[in-house]
């Protein structure tokens, strides 16, 4: 008589106790905000490329990146359509170590990237609470802005990682009421920008380069570098969601849709309140160039910045800035000068804009943490599913059917990294991302080769299409590594990074012999409908 392993039932228990809940709304709902969350970070691409050129990569970045994306995600998923993602689409391919890489390098990426969106909260949030720009007295003790910003980010953390044990259903339904009054404000802005751009008589006239600089290849080749490095940011994480492959009705069928639907509301999310910006008055003079450029030191103001760029201190005056204090233009200060530009300068006008573009801004972090949080969370449980974790993160709550143990271990990684020690390590996500990128978009060519029979949804195209599946988006993820070097320099963008895959390799190999035993591997072709 066959022995049958104590192991050998441990990971079908929990797993049939994931409740499939996630429909084609809240999916959306999650995939857009882990590829978007509105009009918010398109500002670095007007201010350091150009308003022509920005907009022109907000329509071109989704054909050489974000449909080669989707189309990859598509045939992978509908392979394997499975709590844990990418984690199995590169281990069917390359085997159990690769496997284990990507799900460790994505998993360390959530630590340090997730974690930054509430911090991002809390300082959209000081624009209404100074105090957690400059500190309190709280019943006769100091606290530091610095504390306080950290104490409201750790709050939302908890309160989302309990939303999220209470299921992705209820996370999704949040993304989209989240969604709704986010971009409201954002409309409203784009009205009044578009009303004024309308009322001056003038037509629509951008620059295709920042400055009204002189279109040749090497400015060009200058701008692009900085522009398709930040556009590529602004429309990836298609595959992120699809780790809660277990929790998704009808996979097969409503994540692609999900994501074809995500497609279309990120272009408008991101080009509408642009040229309502730039057309009602955030571009008077050339004032294009003060959008979205950071400080290089907190409080140093960004007059040295732009004065590298051929900005004068006059000229940002001239625009309502101070060269020594100012930091560069998110889209509240965009929304606030359309309303100068209407009503007079500060005018009620002015800030009724700015304040409400501000609230837009909060929800689009709190949205951005619970998409990217998703994923995040249900890799650990996938691969302790699998063995390559410990079994506890294995564990399902009987009630609400979600991988709670995980979802919890992660948000205590997060609290810690949200701490303005860890932010600095934001830049490893870059190199890291991009690695997992590669191994899944190469590892649909290896299962095409290895595993030809299954069934799967195919990129269109034969092999067309696959060449352009991998040659397009390899192209612009080569460039964000190299722009990632230029910025920080190999230690900062790569060298944290080396040194979390060397962890990882170190630790696959104790779990692979301690951890993993006789406990099966998870077949991830098989759909779980129950």
């Amino acid at each position: 008589m066959a022995t049958v392993s104590k192991n050998e039932g441990f990971t079908s228990t929990e797993k049939n106790k994931l409740k499939r809940e996630l429909t084609l709304l809240p999916l959306f709902g999650l995939i857009y905000f882990t590829v978007c969350g509105g009009a918010f970070g398109a500002e670095p691409m007007v201010g350091l490329s150009g308003p022509g050129l920005a907009l022109l990569l907000m329509v071109v970045t989704p054909l050489i990146f974000s449909i080669p994306n989707m189309l990859m995600v598509r045939e992978m998923q509908s392979m394997m359509p499975v709590e844990g993602g990418y984690y199995h689409w590169t281990k069917q391919a390359f085997g159990p170590f690769v496997g284990f890489m990507a799900g460790w390098m994505n998993w360390v990426v959530s630590w340090v990237d997730v974690s930054i969106y509430p911090v991002w909260m809390a300082w959209y949030l000081s624009y209404f609470i100074p105090q957690l720009s400059d500190g309190a007295t709280i019943f006769g003790v100091d606290f530091s802005g610095s504390f306080l910003s950290w104490l409201v980010a750790a709050t939302l953390i908890i309160l989302i990682s309990l939303l999220n044990v209470r299921g992705a259903r209820l996370s999704g339904l949040t993304t989209n009421w989240l969604g709704i009054f986010m971009i409201i404000p954002l409309l409203i802005m784009s009205g009044f920008g578009i009303y004024a751009g309308i009322s001056s008589g003038t037509p629509l006239r951008l620059d295709f380069l920042a400055g009204g600089a002189e279109v040749n290849s090497t400015n060009l080749l200058a701008a692009l570098s900085v522009g398709v490095y930040v556009a590529m940011w602004n429309f990836m994480g298609w595959e992120l969601p699809a780790a809660a492959g277990d929790e998704i009705k009808e996979p097969k069928k409503t994540y692609p849709k999900a994501m074809v639907l995500v497609l279309f509301a990120a272009i408008l999310s991101y080009s509408v309140p642009t040229i309502a910006g730039l057309w009602g008055g955030a571009d008077i003079d050339g004032s294009h160039q003060m959008w979205g450029i950071e400080e290089y030191n907190e409080g140093e103001g960004i007059g040295v910045v732009l004065a590298e760029n051929g900005v004068t201190e006059s000229q940002i005056i001239e625009w309502g800035a101070d060269p020594a204090t100012d930091a560069g233009w998110e889209f509240p200060t965009i929304a606030h000068k359309i309303g100068d530009n209407i009503a007079g300068k500060d005018s009620n006008l002015s800030y009724f804009l700015g304040s409400i573009v501000g609230i837009s801004a909060i929800l689009s972090m709190i949205g951005l943490f619970i998409g990217n949080g998703l994923g995040g969370t249900r890799v650990p449980y996938a691969m302790a599913e699998d063995g390559m974790m410990p079994k506890w993160l294995n564990k399902v709550h009987p009630k609400y059917g979600t991988p709670w143990v995980s979802i919890l271990i992660c948000g205590a990684f997060f609290l810690v990294f949200s701490t303005s020690a860890f932010q600095s390590l934001v830049v490893i996500d870059v190199f890291l991302n991009m690695l997992v990128l590669m191994a899944e978009i190469f590892a649909l060519v290896v299962l095409r080769i290895k595993r030809p029979e299954l069934p799967r949804n195919r990129v269109p195209g034969g092999v067309f299409g696959l060449i352009y599946i991998v040659i397009a988006p390899l192209s612009i993820i080569v460039l964000a590594i190299v722009s990632q070097v230029v910025d920080y320099g190999w230690q900062g963008a790569i060298g944290w990074g080396l040194i979390a895959m060397a962890i990882g390799a170190i630790l696959y190999f104790p779990i692979r012999k301690w951890v993993k035993k006789d406990i099966p591997d998870v077949d991830p072709y098989v759909l779980n409908e129950s």
